[in-house]
């Protein structure tokens, strides 16, 4: 019998290839060892974490864009923090304002920004580098 997955990674990109293509990625990377769960919004991805907390799964790290419509990436990673405050956190945008960046390293626990197009295996190693701190 299969143990059960309570440890989850949450991509949140308001592009839904992106998040195709960040979970299959991480899928086929951690065999199964994660829930990999996507949001469209950070909206979404607070709604989303408060969900998985509910049923005693804990969120270990979340991939956000920066460049979302309502809330930034960076505003985002901030509220995470002070809601969620071991949660780990990379950046991975195409188009982040270099403000926005050092706002999300200096309010939250950015750890790694990533530019797009990214490297799988770069991608790979800082999520990682996150999940064994």
């Amino acid at each position: 019998m299969a143990a059960k997955k309570n440890k989850a990674i949450l991509c949140v990109d308001d592009d839904p290839m992106i998040l195709m293509s960040l979970k299959l990625q991480l899928t086929q990377s951690f065999d199964g060892q994660f829930i990999i769960e996507t949001a469209e919004s950070g909206e979404e991805a607070l709604e989303l974490i408060d969900f998985l907390g509910g049923r005693d799964i804990d969120t270990l790290l979340i991939i956000s864009d920066w460049l979302m419509p309502k809330m930034k990436g960076d505003e985002l990673l901030v509220k995470i923090k002070d809601r969620f405050p071991k949660v780990g956190q990379i950046m991975l945008s195409g188009q982040a304002q270099n403000e926005a960046v050092q706002n999300a390293f200096k309010n939250s626990n950015l750890k790694y920004f990533i530019s797009k197009p990214w490297n799988k295996q770069d991608l790979i190693d800082k999520v990682n580098e996150i999940l064994k701190s």
